[in-house]
């Protein structure tokens, strides 16, 4: 009985696997669920890394409880932030069809501009969220804050680029319908939650250098510091 116990134990390697797998599954869900009515992607975007972190720090952290806690508390940022990214979006989208190759206008120097600028300002997007869930300030300091962050950690931001944008283009793009549908299944259960959490652990040892020495400290620390 103690070598079952030990086995399927939250301690064991077994129960460490599945409640990671569990942590995926529970935020991909939220995640998901909450992102429904599309203006409050930026909110769940943000939650889920909330929670995310806050479990990778304090390990008995209830998820749920702090996703929503998240959720309330940087519902603002959050969804001015995901409209300043939808904007963005729409421009560099614009442009690249007027400056592209096959535009109204092609030219490959301001074509290849706007590509550099888009990758900047996807890659200050994917960090501006996390950034929201971690440190206290003002909007436009925070967007200032995700990009010097993500310009001081290159080749972790490029990393977390490819997480974010690698796999869902394969999805998206795949001409094999069994390969979507299998895509889809995957995403739905823990797609999210899954590329997440391996960026939790990226953002996180971006983040800890400043974070409030003292937890304590909610005017500097987010996560860390409730």
């Amino acid at each position: 009985m103690n070598k079952i116990y030990e086995f399927f134990g939250n301690d064991s390697l077994f129960g460490r696997i599945f409640g990671t797998l569990g942590n995926m599954i529970t935020v991909n869900l939220l995640f998901i669920v909450c992102s429904i009515p599309v203006i409050t992607f930026g909110a769940s975007f943000t939650s889920m890394y909330y929670a995310l972190l806050r479990n990778l720090k304090y390990g008995d952290s209830s998820l749920i409880r702090d996703f929503f806690s998240s959720f309330r508390q940087n519902f603002r940022q959050s969804t001015l932030s995901w409209l300043i990214s939808v904007i963005f979006m729409i421009v560099f989208s614009a442009d690249i069809g007027m400056f592209g190759p096959n535009g109204v206008y092609p030219a490959a120097a301001i074509y290849y501009l706007i590509i550099v600028l888009a990758v900047i300002v996807a890659i200050t997007a994917m960090f501006v969220f996390p950034v929201i869930a971690t440190f206290r300030n003002t909007l436009k300091n925070l967007w200032i804050q995700a990009f010097f962050l993500a310009a001081r950690n290159i080749p972790f931001a490029l990393v977390i680029l490819a997480l974010n944008t690698v796999p869902l283009y394969i999805s998206l793009t795949t001409p094999s319908p069994q390969i979507f549908g299998t895509a889809l299944f995957l995403w739905i259960v823990t797609g999210f939650g899954f590329i997440a959490w391996i960026n939790t652990f990226l953002f996180y040892r971006i983040f800890s250098p400043y974070l409030a020495a003292d937890p304590a400290d909610t005017e500097e620390n987010g996560w860390d510091g409730e």
